[in-house]
């Protein structure tokens, strides 16, 4: 790959709503996006660290960017010094010249055989009238699968509600964040089980620990999935090894990339365990990215990608969901 040219651009992308945490708001997502060129193709990388989650802050990663500019090439002897952010960009960039080389989309270099990634709506806090209101937009929106988030002290209030909105054919799944006790863990789940049957998908984080998670599993009526639980590569792999969960969520720019997250998803698959692709609130670049992504290596999955209206940039337009699908253009 002698040659290569790699051109870093300062992105400042503002959000629509700012994500309130309970540490901090964020109503901005900083950081770069990259251009690697060779024999005439480009590809497009997108370096977007999240506060709180990522562990370097986008003047570090700019700054490591910098360090690989004159000599490109060298990132593919020295990828594993650098931060994952860092890694999962100039993964993107170099796949997506790839595919330009190619003249293919980047889903079918990537192995896939579908132009689409079907994605979930995801249903949050707020009051009992903002939650209806979120509920009723996500269904009257089209979307077959909805992510409620959970722990709050009205859990059992808002499952009967979801209950009283969604259709027959609406796949539901619950998003605790790490916040029920083991006895609220079965006890809610049970709950749901009766009102939503074969229509819960799965439960998501619904205790504090991976620990927690092995010692109530068995009573655990309906499929789990990690993500807060699984933040990196270490913990993926336990809680694979250890099978305690259905599904796993992998957010690629945490993890460092395609490359880490096509080798993490055989893993799974290899276990029996579903991969379920996440954004980590994404710009452009990165949200087009892991949507191939997501469509090459679970094609049948919904996927956690209908992020795209929370960035305030027209290049977001393509990848709003329509009817809880992201139709990809080549």
């Amino acid at each position: 790959m002698n040659g290569m040219i790699l051109e870093i651009f300062d992105i400042d992308l503002p959000m629509r709503e700012a994500l309130v945490t309970a540490k901090q708001s964020i109503s901005r997502r900083s950081g770069q996006e990259i251009h690697l060129t060779h024999e005439g193709h480009t590809g497009k990388g997108e370096v977007l660290p999240l506060p709180l989650w990522s562990k370097v802050s986008d003047l570090e990663t700019k700054e490591e960017l910098q360090g690989i500019q004159s000599n490109p090439e060298e990132f593919l002897m020295k990828a594993q010094s650098l931060s994952l952010e860092v890694q999962a960009g100039m993964a993107s960039a170099i796949w997506a010249q790839k595919a330009a080389l190619l003249g293919e989309p980047l889903w079918s270099v990537l192995g896939g055989t579908s132009d689409q990634v079907l994605v979930n709506a995801l249903i949050g806090g707020g009051t009992e009238a903002e939650f209806r209101n979120s509920l009723e937009k996500a269904l009257n929106d089209g979307y077959g699968t909805i992510k409620v988030k959970m722990g709050f002290p009205g859990d059992e209030r808002r499952l009967k509600i979801v209950s009283e909105h969604v259709t027959s054919k609406t796949k539901v799944r619950l998003d605790a964040n790490c916040s029920w006790t083991l006895r609220e863990a079965v006890e809610i789940t049970r709950q749901a089980v009766k009102l939503f049957r074969h229509q819960l998908e799965y439960v998501e984080d619904p205790v504090t620990t991976i620990d927690q998670l092995h010692q109530v599993r068995a009573d655990l009526p309906v499929p789990v999935a990690t993500d807060a639980l699984t933040p990196d590569m270490n913990a993926i792999e336990q809680v694979i090894s250890m099978g305690v969960a259905d599904n796993v969520i992998l957010k690629p720019l945490l993890l460092g990339g395609i490359d880490a997250v096509l080798a993490l998803s055989k893993t799974a698959r290899d276990a029996g365990i579903t991969p379920v692709i996440s954004s980590t609130f994404d710009g452009p670049v990165g949200l087009t990215s892991w949507c191939h992504l997501a469509s090459a290596i679970g094609p049948n999955t919904t996927h956690g990608l209908g992020t795209a209206a929370l960035i305030d940039d027209k290049r977001m337009k393509p990848l709003i969901p329509r009817n809880g699908v992201i139709k990809l253009s080549s």
